[in-house]
């Protein structure tokens, strides 16, 4: 009994994120969706008075200028053998103390990975880096009101066929499915990109590299490289994001969210976007509002449907009990003389 009290109880909480999925495209539910958190870890040996005044630095930066940053800071005693080094990333301890890294943390299948990391610390500069970059800035423009944003760091000699690959996708989506997607090219040894490159694992003298990014900075999995950068494949990514969201078809296992502030402002703009599938038009925050308020209205269905039987079963149990007292009492009793 206390077992299916439980899972009556997960079921309930569960229940308003499980209808959720069942509204609008996924891009949409994409702006819904909880941000991926990555980790600014300091690494220090514990000892060095140093590593203090880094770390009182950093946090005064997240509390001024990096509030709506995705990232937390996180202190790690380099010395302490309890450390599971694969949770950063990396197989043992940094080579030199102090050192900050931003991790990042794919979660499924769990797994994390170095995005950058500065020595001793970051400076002022390599902060303002990390927090913004002229690409980051156009994206969260762009995706606000596009199904998503295709972003394009040409290889090695340009790779014409790439580009007209992105153009012919674009030109279609724009007749297709109105008002279709934005293109961003970006140079990938541009130093204040660095960032974007380092998290999209884009080698300086690797091969063409395409990513969807779409929700609130969403970074789809798998990106496209070299001769995989066709109109298909492309296509393939970006039809994913049309369907009705399903809990089986859902924009949180899609990718990864790159790094970058994001804030209410820019969720008060987004445009929700139709497909054939969708009869009524619906603003993006009307929809959320109907999603509450529906998960509302069904939270108490749902506990009178689950609690009913285990009320029942609770009754039956009672009574069976007290038929047993009862039993006991009267073979407990002395026989009249």
């Amino acid at each position: 009994m206390r077992i299916s009290l439980i899972l009556a109880l997960l079921a309930l909480l569960a229940s308003p994120f499980v209808w959720a999925c069942d509204s609008g495209t996924v891009r949409d539910a994409a702006f819904a969706a909880e941000r991926d958190v990555h980790r600014l870890v300091l690494f220090t040996d514990g000892q060095d008075p140093a590593a203090g005044q880094i770390f009182s630095q950093l946090a005064g930066w997240f509390q001024t200028d990096a509030a709506e940053f995705n990232a937390q800071l996180v202190q790690v005693d380099a010395q302490d053998a309890s450390v599971d080094w694969e949770d950063f990333g990396i197989p043992s301890a940094p080579p030199s103390l102090p050192v900050v890294a931003l991790i990042g943390l794919f979660p499924s299948p769990r797994r994390a990975f170095v995005i950058d990391h500065w020595e001793p610390a970051p400076t002022s500069s390599d902060l303002g880096a990390l927090l913004t970059s002229p690409v980051r800035e156009a994206v969260k423009e762009a995706v606000l009101d596009h199904w998503a944003v295709v972003l394009h760091s040409p290889g090695a000699g340009g790779q014409d066929s790439a580009r007209q690959a992105v153009a012919n996708v674009a030109r279609r989506w724009a007749v297709e499915q109105p008002p279709g997607i934005a293109v961003i090219e970006f140079d990938r040894t541009d130093p204040q990109e660095r960032l974007l490159s380092a998290f999209a694992g884009i080698e300086p003298s690797g091969p063409g590299w395409v990513g969807v990014v779409f929700g609130r900075g969403k970074l789809m999995a798998p990106p496209l490289e070299g001769d995989a950068i066709t109109e298909d494949n492309l296509n393939g990514l970006l039809e994913s994001l049309t369907t009705l969201c399903t809990c089986l078809q859902e924009s949180t296992t899609r990718g990864l969210d790159v790094p970058m502030a994001w804030n209410e402002r820019l969720d008060a703009q987004v445009a929700s976007l139709e497909t054939d599938e969708q009869i009524a038009t619906v603003g993006i925050e009307q929809q959320f509002a109907l999603m509450e308020a529906e998960a509302v209205e069904v939270q108490p269905r749902l506990l009178t449907v689950v609690l009913a039987p285990l009320g029942v079963v609770a009754g039956i149990a009672m009574l069976a009990v007290a038929l047993v007292i009862l039993r006991a009492r009267r073979n407990a009793a002395p026989a009249p003389e």
